[in-house]
């Protein structure tokens, strides 16, 4: 649970001070009536702290160290903690989808980089091979020797999906 609550931690000091901190201790000490009026007080300094930060700092506060494509993975799988149960399990739907589109692209850049390399042996990758047939299923299932050889290294479950991604159109 630490490494998950990094960035939730890392955003509540960036946008709150030693002061507000302070303050959120005081409300188990208080009388219940007065515990919903401090909390309110201490949401309106977090605001008013935010919005001093953002005049001072026009620009971005704080900077991403990642790539510029990001990781929905890793995203998904950072919110599940503070997801409900349905959630979850739509979170992890979404996850792999994710991680099925991530393969199909590193397979076609296999399958491109390998008609590249072997022009002769991968004629009939997806359709490229300059005839022109009709059969949208013929043009869209592999029939070369060399694609033949990779989907060979795929599991059942990745052959089936690299064809039902490469039976769809994308554009």
């Amino acid at each position: 649970m630490k490494e998950e609550s990094s960035n939730v931690v890392a955003f509540d000091a960036l946008y709150t001070n030693n002061q507000i901190q302070k303050l959120k201790v005081l409300p188990p000490y208080l009388e219940p009536s007065m515990q919903k009026h401090m909390a309110i007080y201490i949401k309106y300094m977090e605001l008013q702290y935010t919005m001093d930060l953002f005049r001072k700092h026009p620009f971005h506060v704080c900077s991403s160290n990642s790539t510029p494509k990001p990781d929905m993975k890793k995203l998904c799988h950072d919110l599940k903690p503070y997801c409900t149960e349905a959630e979850v399990k739509h979170l992890e739907q979404m996850a792999s989808i994710f991680q099925t589109m991530e393969m199909y692209q590193e397979m076609t850049q296999t399958m491109n980089t390998m008609q590249e390399l072997f022009p002769d042996m991968g004629a009939g990758l997806f359709g490229t091979s300059g005839s022109n047939d009709s059969d949208a299923t013929s043009a869209a299932m592999p029939d070369s020797s060399m694609e033949s050889l990779l989907m060979g290294m795929l599991s059942p479950e990745q052959k089936a999906m690299f064809e039902a991604f490469s039976n769809q159109t994308l554009f």
